[in-house]
């Protein structure tokens, strides 16, 4: 099952249930579950039977996609140590995410993202924006060789736009509520400030090659990863060589701004790389990175 195909299953419900079975000491039966997740109402001492039940077991589901659960007869027990907060959640899922093949469906999910990123390259966040939801859609299925009909596991249509929003939002890759595009902003900074830990030495810089290198693998749906020159591959605008993307440029600006990343410059400019031209910043070329602060 996709996290597309299940509504029900969105990151602050999967975390409720990891919550409770990590309270339960790792293990909780269905049945139990359901009752502290979704209990039936009474009303004059008879139970009224409700659908909430089934939506936690599609929750369920969820998790055990992300390899977090599995079941044991009647029961839903852990398979690893538990996030304990939404921000370990969604470092959990981004990884696993990034570590999937392309032929699985939850795949499209940053396959979809390294599109939009693309996309912007030639139309500017601002083309993005201005798209509706369904037009939004169908660019996407279009240049993922997807359905926009239909609810197959293949298919990516209007009800998985809204469940793939929630989910980028919630990875830190962009805003949710804005107008346009069916109210998602495309912004990768803070994912990219959570993998700065893991990207950059705590202390000292990397050269800006090394990095970017780095960071393609790490999130393959920016500038150099599979995603986003798989998208690029599709006819779409690619940036020239030596420059960065609009959407990493405007993340690693940001950062820069925000004093959790140092970009520099060293010597030549020639052999730096640069930013996506803004008159507004003091810049627009570096040589290296390093972090001061995440």
């Amino acid at each position: 099952m996709s996290l597309l195909s299940t509504p029900t299953g969105r990151p602050e419900r999967v975390f409720s249930l990891l919550a409770l079975v990590r309270a339960m000491d790792g293990r909780i039966s269905s049945a139990d579950a359901k009752e502290w997740l979704a209990p039936d109402y009474r009303s004059a001492a008879i139970p009224t039977p409700t659908k909430d039940g089934d939506r936690v077991s599609e929750v369920f589901r969820v998790a055990r996609d992300l390899n977090l659960l599995a079941a044991d007869k009647r029961d839903w027990v852990a398979t690893c140590d538990l996030p304990t907060t939404l921000r370990s959640f969604a470092s959990h899922v981004h990884a696993h995410l990034c570590g999937l093949p392309p032929e699985d469906p939850d795949a499209v999910l940053l396959r979809a993202y390294g599109w939009c990123v693309a996309y912007c390259e030639a139309n500017g966040v601002a083309g993005l924006a201005g798209l509706t939801a369904s037009a939004l859609t169908l660019e996407i299925a279009a240049g993922l060789g997807r359905s926009a009909e239909g609810e197959d596991e293949k298919s990516f249509n209007t009800t998985k736009f809204s469940a793939w929003k929630d989910w980028m939002g919630f990875l830190g890759l962009g805003w949710l509520d804005l107008p346009g595009a069916g109210g998602f902003l495309l912004d990768p900074a803070r994912r990219l400030e959570e993998e700065l830990l893991t990207l950059l030495p705590a202390q000292g810089r990397l050269e800006a090659s090394t990095f970017l290198a780095l960071m393609a693998q790490q999130l393959p749906y920016l500038d150099g990863g599979t995603s986003f020159e798989a998208a690029c591959a599709t006819g779409l605008q690619h940036p020239p060589t030596g420059r960065l993307s609009r959407i990493l440029s405007q993340a690693l600006r940001v950062l820069n701004d925000r004093g959790q990343v140092c970009l520099e410059m060293d010597g030549d400019a020639k052999k730096g790389i640069s930013l996506f031209p803004d008159a507004l910043s003091n810049f627009n070329t570096f040589s290296h990175i390093g972090v001061t602060h995440v």
